[in-house]
């Protein structure tokens, strides 16, 4: 990669930084939504007579109208649909796709996007209270493929604990560039100002491009037809200091019809797991949960020691409190 494509891809990951700060303020601006407005999708595909065909619920528009799933159809070769929620275990899960072919010749466009402003944790919510700087393991992962042509699409998670900020940014462009996923994962201390960041793509000994193993990135065209599937797996360890936790994500996908028939995705999927150390669990009013595992219960044989070794303490105490009378 040459400077000016490095320096390129450290723009689209500071506007990608961008994007999220806005759209944060588009949802201040409208107030602290209800649990049921965490959730956004929206989608249109532009008409061949320049019209728009869309599902009337922008993100810039009532608040009343966001709504965790969103779809248009022009025809089976043009529409735009995106889905974001969580599942029965507490994994928050998107879908996202687009597909523009003729005789749509504009743009076909899908958004969602997550917020939870907080999470809390105590008997009566959560069964377990969270102790101080329990540890909390999180995973990212997606698959799906992306085909040559223009078109566009970027995921951005980001995770705020009370010390420290993360962020993931995955996105893949075609237009003047090689087709290529670019990115990155980063740290920034909130108290300090430091930031680490690691590229998806790092230097080899050759002074070659390869994929940073920390994403278990896979990229690839097997059949060399132009259609590339991509998965990635990215796991990483935060400390929960409390409850005191934020988490945001923001997804996007768009490209423009083309007699070729051009798609970006048919509907590829983007999961975060969350799984808390043995003991702890997390709920939000925005409906995410994660239980840890469950501490272990002592075997019969642990209690029966356990129970032996309390029998000779409370001896042990009665002997050193019961002193024979010494002769006057």
């Amino acid at each position: 990669m040459n400077t000016d494509d490095r320096a390129s891809r450290r723009i689209s990951f500071r506007q990608a930084r961008l994007h999220a700060a806005l759209a944060t303020a588009a949802l201040l601006a409208f107030g602290s939504p209800a649990a049921a407005d965490t959730f956004r999708s929206w989608s249109y595909v532009t008409l061949p007579d320049g019209s728009y065909l869309m599902d009337g619920h922008s993100p810039v528009t009532d608040p009343s109208l966001w709504q965790p799933g969103s779809s248009v159809e022009f025809d089976s070769n043009n529409f735009a649909r995106s889905q974001i929620g969580f599942d029965s275990l507490g994994r928050l899960e998107a879908r996202i796709g687009v597909s523009g072919a003729w005789p749509v010749r504009g743009h076909v466009h899908s958004d969602l996007s997550y917020r939870d402003e907080g999470f809390i944790c105590g008997g009566d919510v959560c069964g377990t209270a969270v102790p101080q700087s329990a540890s909390l393991d999180i995973r990212l992962q997606q698959d799906g493929r992306f085909t040559e042509g223009t078109a566009n699409f970027g995921v951005s998670y980001a995770l705020w604990t009370a010390g420290t900020f993360y962020q993931f940014h995955f996105a893949v462009e075609q237009g003047e560039m090689a087709l290529r996923p670019y990115g990155g994962f980063a740290t920034e201390n909130r108290v300090t100002g430091q930031t680490t960041f690691e590229s998806i793509f790092i230097k080899d000994a050759l002074d070659n491009d390869v994929f940073n193993p920390l994403f278990n990135l896979v990229w690839e065209d097997a059949d060399q037809d132009g259609v590339f599937t991509f998965a990635y797996d990215l796991a990483f360890t935060v400390l929960t200091q409390g409850a005191d936790l934020r988490e945001e994500l923001s997804m996007s996908a768009y490209v423009y019809g083309s007699p070729g028939g051009q798609f970006f995705d048919s509907w590829n999927s983007f999961q975060s797991t969350w799984v808390p150390q043995a003991g702890v669990t997390l709920s939000s009013p925005g409906g995410r949960f994660a239980e840890g595992p469950t501490l272990p219960v002592p075997e019969p044989t642990g209690w029966a020691m356990l129970l032996a070794g309390l029998g000779l303490i409370g001896l042990k105490a009665r002997n050193c409190s019961v002193r024979p009378a010494r002769a006057g």
